[in-house]
């Protein structure tokens, strides 16, 4: 469900804290990294990002026990059940729970290696990842932020793993056009052009990365990407643009009319393409 509920942020902290042994060794992904890039990365807490009340986690493929707890444990204690969603054996499992005035749903992700369909997999003791292509992205580069208005019951500071922006656009990028339902495709370039049009203290950051992950990844990896883009913003008619309008929150540019955000949304993508084939 997507929402822009100031609120729930808090009862989103409260659910890392659940899994606070585990923050460094796991990364915050989904619709919530944003969000942490604006309010932690560029200090504006004045945005409000479009998110979901889903937690995506990504963890390893083998998660040490930290403590005398695994996940599973942690989670089970703190009222979370699991939910069967698959028919696979092991099934794709999410937790659900009520942390404060909401419903969170938890999903745990992990990085998947050759050719096999997507599978699931047990990371740790009772707690089982579904292993999808190009997770290792967010995996492999990622930042360490500071929560710094939300203080542990210690008054530390909560401190969680997100990816790098490029990171996140990189494999969001490559992930959408394998989404089979229409609305998961929509809030992932969503979140593209979130991070793009709102984040310009970034855009060297995340070029920079391009660049690397050009040479730490399959060549092929670089050219689905941007053949992706090209494709659903060939114009300002074009397939992606209309998803993004079907995920443009009212505080979203308010000054712009359908056909200027359209026209927008489309200059924003053609800069960054650009961008990233001249690399």
């Amino acid at each position: 469900m997507l929402m822009t509920d100031n609120n729930f942020k808090k009862e989103f902290f409260k659910t890392l804290v659940i899994l606070k042994d585990y923050l460094l060794d796991i990364v915050i992904a989904g619709g919530w990294a944003p969000l942490i890039y604006y309010r932690y990365l560029l200090s504006d807490k004045k945005i409000r990002p479009l998110r979901t009340k889903d937690i995506d986690i990504v963890v390893p493929e083998s998660l040490k026990k930290r403590k005398e707890k695994t996940v599973n444990e942690l989670l089970l204690e703190a009222g979370f059940k699991p939910k069967f969603k698959s028919l696979h054996a092991p099934p794709v499992v999410s937790y659900e729970g009520i942390v404060g005035d909401y419903e969170v749903e938890i999903e745990f992700l992990t990085h998947k290696k050759g050719p096999k369909e997507d599978i699931v997999i047990e990371v740790q003791q009772g707690l089982h990842a579904q292993s999808l292509r190009f997770i290792t992205l967010l995996l492999d580069h990622t930042i360490e932020v500071d929560i710094d208005d939300f203080l542990l019951a210690d008054g530390k500071i909560l401190r969680i793993r997100v990816p790098t922006p490029g990171a996140y656009i990189f494999q969001k990028g490559l992930i959408f056009v394998r989404r089979n339902k229409r609305l998961k495709k929509a809030k992932d370039l969503y979140y593209i052009f979130d991070i793009l049009a709102n984040c310009q203290e970034l855009h060297n950051q995340i070029i920079d990365g391009f660049g690397r992950f050009k040479e730490l990844y399959p060549k092929n990896w670089t050219k689905q990407f941007l053949k992706n883009l090209r494709i659903y913003f060939l114009d300002a008619n074009a397939e992606g643009i209309h998803l993004i309008q079907t995920q443009r929150p009212p505080s979203a540019f308010p000054s712009m009319e359908e056909e200027q955000f359209a026209q927008y949304t489309l200059s924003v993508f053609n800069e960054f393409i650009s961008k990233v084939e001249a690399l």
